[in-house]
């Protein structure tokens, strides 16, 4: 979260940085509640000072002073049962709105809304848009190595089963992307639970704003995760690093939950949007003076899964009204679908400075020095499975309906370099 005493002292910058992301918050409500909550604060301190003199001087008294002391005391007393409890809800409705707020967006972010296109900085080739590839989900339906109707019996609308060779070709985007980033990377690996608390959603800034868009366990203050970055920056909550340990970079496998399928107006088909997806999750913790060094590496850490796939791709810098609520800058990595003749994002690249860490309490300490600071959190997608497996489809058909197995995977595979039809299941 942004500090409280940042937004009072900063306010015009604030005001400035929060507008480029567009949308309502509550910082006018905010400020006035701080402005009501020092002023309370200071009414209360008065009052507690007040009565510990007070108190002091009963043990040194006697007679009509000592009751008047006594009264003195009770009086004190009887305002601050007045005061305190004011103050404690007015410094709960603060903490509430302060974790409404956004992270600032970064000055070199461009301005734009969600609509906008932001700032492509790279393209790895230029698409045809006039391609006639079949959609991934008529490929895979040919191909018999996708059953969404059996998966809607199971689960309901925004599931699937892979088959076959399909389930296969999943499990091996996994197991050699976690693989690359270990050996090629320096990543460390780390294997995550599916429930995630309270605490961790709301310090990795997915609640309170998103929590209509994930799924709240029954009875009990868990989540299923929506993506592995909530389990990964809570891994070091309330801990202070030493700054020689850092970067620390992990990676991991999760399968991430969600509501937003089939939201209205969006394109849903196959794969494209689904309620369950599987992805690789990059996350650094950096001091903060080596976090957008970070954010370039891992930027390029996750572009370079996409090139030995073998996959046309673009580097799109997302605009400030598009960026991550945690996010003060950000990437989105994209990959061309000639199915849908258009781009789909496999990878968001993000940096969030000390955004998350506040809230979990990460810090590091340098040094010599007695001080400690907050320390920069940075994740990122290398990659998203489902978009990732429409793209392999689409890009490696052949002719014959086959469909190529990039080489990287092919070990993975028994050392099958392509996809055939499935033999007739039950």
């Amino acid at each position: 979260m942004l500090p409280l005493r940042f937004i009072r002292e900063h306010e015009a910058l604030v005001r400035e940085r929060l507008a480029t992301r567009g949308g309502d918050m509550p910082l006018d409500e905010l400020l006035r509640l701080d402005k009501q909550r020092r002023r309370l604060l200071t009414e209360v301190e008065e009052l507690r000072a007040a009565r510990k003199r007070v108190s002091r001087g009963i043990g040194n008294a006697s007679g009509a002073e000592r009751e008047a002391l006594i009264a003195r005391t009770r009086q004190l007393t009887s305002e601050l049962g007045d005061q305190e409890p004011e103050l404690d809800r007015i410094q709960n409705e603060v903490d509430r709105l302060l974790l409404e707020i956004p992270m600032l967006p970064h000055a070199a972010a461009p301005e734009g809304d969600a609509d906008h296109p932001g700032q492509v900085h790279y393209c790895s080739g230029t698409p045809s848009p006039n391609s006639r590839t079949p959609p991934h989900d008529e490929i895979a339906r040919d191909l018999g190595i996708l059953d969404f109707g059996r998966a809607s019996k199971v689960a309901g609308s925004g599931f699937w089963i892979f088959r076959g060779a399909g389930a296969q070709l999943q499990r091996a985007l996994i197991q050699w992307m976690l693989d690359f980033q270990v050996q090629e990377h320096g990543y460390r690996e780390l294997y995550l639970p599916a429930l995630v608390t309270e605490t961790a959603m709301t310090n990795a800034a997915k609640l309170p704003k998103f929590a209509g868009d994930s799924y709240a366990v029954d009875n009990s203050r868990q989540w299923l995760s929506p993506t592995a970055e909530v389990a990964l920056s809570e891994y070091h909550a309330g801990e202070t690093l030493d700054t020689a340990m850092l970067p620390a970079k992990y990676v991991a496998y999760a399968a991430a939950f969600r509501r937003e399928a089939g939201a209205a107006g969006v394109e849903t088909r196959g794969l494209r949007r689904v309620r369950q997806f599987d992805k690789i999750e990059l996350f650094n913790v950096t001091a903060p003076e080596d976090s957008y060094n970070a954010f370039e590496r891992m930027r390029s850490e996750a572009e370079a899964v996409i090139r030995r796939l073998e996959l046309t791709y673009r580097v799109r810098e997302v605009p400030t009204g598009d960026l991550g609520f945690a996010a003060a800058r950000q990437y989105d990595l994209e990959v061309w679908s000639p199915g849908a003749g258009e781009w789909l994002e496999v990878s968001s690249v993000s940096n969030c400075e000390a955004f998350q860490t506040r809230r979990a309490g990460v810090r590091i300490r340098r040094p010599g020095s007695a001080k400690a600071e907050y320390a920069h959190s940075l994740n990122g997608t290398a990659l998203g499975l489902p978009r990732t497996f429409v793209a392999l489809l689409e890009n490696g058909l052949q002719a014959d309906g086959t469909v190529v197995i990039p080489e990287v995977l092919q070990p993975y595979m028994s050392g099958r370099s392509q996809i055939e039809a499935e033999t007739p299941w039950p």
